[in-house]
């Protein structure tokens, strides 16, 4: 599955600007008052300005060269808040079934960012790590009712002909859609992010393009209702 673009909303939109395009240096390519959008490898990441209620939070990761995860960790620390792993005894999390490493930060959102080295993935980098090496939004959090969770996860399976992640056997407030190059990470509102103890999932205004095989499809979710849509590509 290939994340072509993801859409969020924040009342953070000047700090995330700063952020992402400054700090981290991701390429802008977009903007106007209401909105900003950058690129990360293949994929654009926009942010709007929200106006409802509830903050927004959400969690998404970009891929980084296999090889990378320490470097990656190392230039992550002089950019943000890295999330302290208690069961790993620091900052990087090893997920032995998943033949992967992540680094875990905040942006000044609040929202949950991972940086994630996937070694079954060909995609090694010789140069020194940098915003160049942020390949694609390679996971998003999905966040469903708890009373239609099953449901809605069932309609994301079967509109975009997709499939449980092959290392990652369905949970019950876990699910993870997709594969190395792009995954949902479905789970029920209120469950807390992993790695946080605090940071709850909320269902907040975003939308989702993507490929997966022969298909495009985009999810979005507004004024409290998700919509779903494939197309086959010709």
């Amino acid at each position: 599955m290939i994340i072509r673009m993801l859409t969020m909303e924040t009342t953070h939109l000047a700090e995330l600007h700063e952020f992402y395009c400054e700090v981290l240096g991701l390429s802008l390519t977009d903007e106007d008052d209401h909105s900003f959008t950058f690129r990360a490898g293949h994929t654009e990441i926009m942010f709007q300005q929200y106006t409802g209620q509830q903050q927004p939070l959400y969690h998404f990761a970009f891929n980084i060269p296999a090889n990378k995860i320490e470097e990656a960790s190392g230039w992550m620390a002089t950019k943000a808040q890295r999330l302290y792993l208690s069961e790993y005894n620091g900052f990087l999390a090893n997920f032995t079934n998943w033949h992967a490493r992540s680094v875990y930060f905040y942006d000044p959102a609040g929202n949950v960012v991972e940086l994630i080295a996937r070694f079954d993935l060909n995609n090694a980098a010789e140069e020194p790590f940098d915003a160049g090496q942020f390949l694609s939004v390679s996971e998003v959090g999905l966040v469903f009712s708890p009373d239609e969770f099953d449901s809605q996860v069932q309609q994301v399976l079967h509109e975009f002909n997709a499939d449980y992640f092959s290392k990652q056997p369905p949970l019950e407030h876990f699910k993870a859609v997709g594969d190395d190059e792009g995954l949902f990470i479905i789970v029920p509102e209120n469950r807390n992010w992993y790695p946080t103890e605090d940071k709850k999932a909320v269902m907040a205004p975003i939308k989702i393009y993507f490929s997966n095989n022969s298909l495009d499809g985009w999810i979005e979710y507004e004024n409290g209702k998700y919509e779903m849509k494939s197309r086959l590509v010709n």
